[in-house]
């Protein structure tokens, strides 16, 4: 599977772990969700373990 990164405001379409590319902090989320805020400006999110 390719690399998997969600950016802030934009819609989920793998459900699964998400972590922070700048610290590791782990997030659920399901197919359909919206990613959070990044906690860490312009760090995408990075699929873990899809669901």
């Amino acid at each position: 599977m390719a690399e998997v990164v969600g950016v802030p405001g934009s819609s989920v379409e793998v459900a699964g772990a998400y972590a922070c590319s700048e610290c590791g902090h782990r997030i659920e989320l399901r197919a359909g969700d919206t990613f959070p805020p990044a906690h860490h400006p312009e760090k995408p999110w990075m699929l873990m373990v899809a669901s």
